[in-house]
């Protein structure tokens, strides 16, 4: 009877679990592909990248000349008196003068004590920086859904497990209520059996708030609607397993977005270097202009003047003495370029710690699983057994509950390894750069 029983309520969770998953279920790359097309944050980090490469010209690196027009009209009204030597007397009340003048201006600076060819290299890393920003953005974004992804898995397991384990505790309230009915029971067994149904009853409820919490914080990783139901197409966790330590480590040094963006600011520091040398050097320029003047008057000497031309040459400015301000600048930048150095060490260095430190944990909890499993068999017997044994009375309710709990927490503890050497994975594909090809 109590196979019989048991049968039933597994049949039955199963039924609804599959009904569920064939009307809601989703893949882990419909997920990821969603979000990567409408998550919010990662367009504005896609919008900075194109800045940064708007930004990556020759003329913001000061290649290409400058020229410009200015035109100036200008009206004046004078009141004048003048009196010659001869005696004769000239006067003016409300006189009115008008000019114009119009100018064409090029300038165009050909040696800079090569600070262009330095700007030009920086404005490309910047650009290359921004490129890593939303690369590392988008593996930031794939590493949180597919945590998310297999947590959910994990918490529908055992909200599969509470909701065995319920149907479990409701048999035995109901037997205890038919032996108090039949006038065999105890009252504190009865009790007992609700006081632990309620808290299966529990249980699940908190499972519910955590599914329902995962879908939120999915949901709003792909810009859609909180409510929106999602249940993985996925009934359990599959592990990949990965590379040895050193094909690992191998892997992170060529791969790794931290390692490549401490390069990158390496770079950008040796740049800067080289531009605040290049004030050492003298700046020499090209420049070139055309002027048109016109001039009316109402009084004085000239009734009215018009001139125009042009004129051409080359401008050397060299910096002789500023106060040590670009001395200062240029020592500077040297601590900045070997702080980028001692960076690039470090983070290699904390790379292949964290490394190591997510091996250890994996072979840890993989050497749990496998002992968790083995036991996993047995407790299912031992429950099956304890429900015979405790519907013919050879054991109260307390063994019974124990050896309940004892079940669904190797099926929870199962469950709760998978996930935590899953997360462990997906960090370990994440610091290798290996996420595109596990994931996408």
């Amino acid at each position: 009877m109590w196979k019989k029983k048991i049968n039933i309520l597994v049949v039955c969770f199963l039924w609804l679990s599959v009904s569920a998953t064939f009307a809601q279920a989703v893949s882990l790359q419909e997920i990821i592909n969603t979000a990567l097309d409408q998550n919010y944050s990662l367009q504005i980090v896609r919008n900075n990248e194109q800045i940064a490469q708007n930004q990556n010209t020759l003329g913001n690196a000061g290649f290409l000349p400058s020229a410009g027009i200015r035109a100036d009209q200008a009206w004046g009204v004078q009141n004048s008196e003048q009196q010659f030597f001869n005696g004769d007397t000239r006067s003016g009340n409300n006189a009115r003068n008008a000019r114009f003048d119009a100018f064409l201006e090029v300038d165009w600076v050909v040696f800079d004590g090569f600070r262009m060819f330095a700007h030009r290299d920086q404005l490309g890393y910047l650009q290359q920086m921004s490129e890593e920003d939303t690369k590392y953005y988008v593996e930031q974004t794939i590493s949180d859904i597919a945590t998310l992804y297999h947590q959910l898995i994990m918490e529908r397991q055992m909200l599969e497990s509470g909701r065995k384990s319920l149907g479990i505790s409701r048999f035995r309230l109901d037997l205890e209520k038919q032996k108090r009915e039949m006038g065999l029971g105890n009252i504190l067994q009865y009790h007992q059996a609700l006081i632990d149904f309620q808290a299966d009853s529990v249980a699940i409820i908190n499972r519910k708030i955590a599914v329902k919490e995962l879908q939120i914080q999915l949901n709003t990783i792909m810009s859609q609607h909180h409510d929106q139901t999602i249940v993985p197409d996925e009934t359990g966790i599959a592990l990949s397993g990965f590379d040895g330590f050193e094909s690992l480590v191998r892997k992170s040094i060529e791969n790794n977005r931290d390692l490549q963006r401490s390069r990158l600011e390496e770079l950008i520091a040796e740049s800067t270097l080289r531009m605040e040398r290049a004030a050492r050097f003298p700046q020499v320029s090209l420049f070139g202009n055309y002027s048109y003047a016109n001039q009316t008057n109402e009084v004085g000497f000239i009734e009215s003047s018009t001139s125009y031309g042009g004129q051409y040459g080359i401008r050397v400015r060299f910096n002789l003495f500023d106060g040590g301000k670009q001395n200062t600048r240029i020592r500077n930048a040297l601590i900045m370029q070997e702080n980028t150095a001692i960076s690039l060490q470090n983070v290699s260095s904390l790379t292949e710690s964290y490394l190591a430190s997510l091996v250890n944990a994996y072979d840890g909890y993989k050497e749990q699983y496998r002992l968790l499993s083995s036991s996993l068999e047995a407790s299912g017997q031992s429950l099956a057994i304890a429900g015979e044994q405790f519907e013919e009375g050879l054991i109260d309710g307390f063994d019974f509950r124990q050896t309940q709990i004892s079940s669904i927490m190797i099926e929870n503890q199962i469950a709760a390894l998978l996930f935590a050497m899953k997360s462990i994975e997906i960090d370990i594909f994440r610091a290798t750069g290996e996420l595109y090809q596990n994931f996408l």
